[in-house]
């Protein structure tokens, strides 16, 4: 190994660390653009604008340039070149192209350098409401190629449109408020979604009477409004389910548990009864791992399954409860459009009257879905809540199994 003396390494280490602090000093290939459009990003057909922007480059050679470009009409051009602070102003120009050469732009690395934009012009009638170029900054270099483009755009509203769009928004808006009355009949709370309604109401109203760039800003604004609506009742309407869905479950919890207090835990027909209300857990974990992503979506449709489940635990333990001349508590009203059939309940503890029920319980309706339901995406805490509530289930069904095989075998 080569043996080096200090006087040769710490020169050599000073070295190293000036090219890494000069590093990013070295010139860019980007142009930064900053400023203001005046009156707004949003402009009308005919009215005026001024466009303020400040455009930094950085030049390698005077053999570089810049050119600016605007879609404005009669288009007038105030341009200062500012070395370290220091403005020097250019003659006025007119026309939609200006052109600055590296002859007036380039100076070397010890200065900062930056052009300073002021750009009159009068907005243009367009085809259709859409983004325009108001000022368009392009960098050559010494052969005519791009290094570098920065375009600064504004809305132009195309006043036709204007009625078109408030015709529809007043359609999405009446839509959105039978949206509402619907939830509201079901007994979900709207009241944060209605916030939201009468903002949009009151945008919508606004712009009726509204010059067309003002106009497109507030039906911007309602669009906005319209669909934070739209998710907050949503999101009331998935935790309006998911809590129907607990109050079902917990009912039927307490009429399984006034049969065991009867000395009927072994009961074919409890068993049946518990082996839905079990389903109906499983599915109400996932929708509340749902609800927490949000997916409020996915969160009411595995509550909309979960309540049908606890409904027939439900349904089954009130004709038992006949059977047993038991008093059955009264079900509230639910928000689900629809609710499944009540099968018939048997009237005897053994098996001969369970035909109709066990495969609905082991068959597709269950058991195939199961596997979809376990591999639905879902975190680890839930995965785990789920695997228990399937684990006490098969317990259950071991239980059940083994004493029809003991009655079985003692007759």
């Amino acid at each position: 190994m080569p043996y080096f003396s200090k006087e040769k390494v710490i020169p050599f280490i000073i070295f190293l660390t000036l090219c890494c602090l000069a590093a990013p000093c070295l010139a860019g290939d980007d142009l930064e653009v900053q400023g203001y459009t005046s009156p707004g990003d949003v402009l009308s057909p005919g009215e005026s604008a001024t466009a303020v922007y400040t455009i930094e480059y950085d030049f390698e050679s005077d053999e570089e340039s810049l050119q600016f470009y605007t879609d404005l009409l009669s288009p007038k051009w105030k341009l200062s070149i500012v070395v370290d602070g220091v403005s020097h102003d250019l003659p006025s120009y007119t026309g939609r192209y200006v052109s600055l050469s590296g002859f007036e732009l380039y100076y070397d690395d010890a200065y900062y350098s930056q052009v300073k934009i002021t750009l009159d012009g009068t907005v243009p009638e367009v085809s259709g409401t859409g983004n325009y170029t108001i000022i368009q900054a392009t960098w050559y270099d010494y052969i005519g190629d791009t290094v570098d483009e920065e375009i600064v755009e504004a809305v132009i509203v195309n006043p036709s449109d204007i009625d078109e769009i408030l015709e529809t928004r007043e359609d999405e808006l009446a839509e959105l408020k039978n949206y509402l009355d619907e939830k509201e009949d079901l007994g979900v709370d709207i009241d944060s979604a209605e916030e939201k309604y009468e903002d949009a109401a009151a945008a919508i109203a606004d712009a009726a009477g509204s010059d067309s760039a003002s106009a497109s800003i507030l039906l911007s604004s309602a669009k906005t409004y319209m669909d934070e609506s739209y998710s907050l009742v949503d999101e009331a309407w998935a935790e309006f389910l998911i809590e129907q869905v607990e109050s079902t479950i917990n009912l039927v919890k307490e009429m399984i548990s006034e049969y065991e207090d009867e000395g009927l835990s072994d009961d074919s027909r409890v068993w049946v009864i518990q082996s839905y209300v079990d389903n109906a857990e499983t599915l109400l974990v996932l929708a509340e791992d749902k609800f927490d992503l949000p997916d409020y979506d996915s969160a009411r449709n595995y509550a909309t399954q979960a309540q049908s489940k606890a409904e027939q635990a439900y349904d089954y333990a009130v004709s038992l409860n006949e059977d047993l001349d038991l008093k059955s508590p009264t079900l509230a009203k639910t928000a689900s459009p629809t609710k499944s059939a009540s099968p018939t309940a048997t009237g005897t503890s053994d098996s001969s009257g369970l035909d109709d029920l066990i495969p609905d319980i082991g068959g597709d309706s269950d058991i195939s879905g199961m596997d979809d339901i376990i591999h639905s995406e879902v975190n680890l805490e839930s995965a785990i809540q789920v695997l228990s509530v399937i684990g006490d289930a098969l317990l259950d069904a071991f239980d059940f199994l083994s004493d029809l095989i003991s009655s079985a075998s003692d007759n």
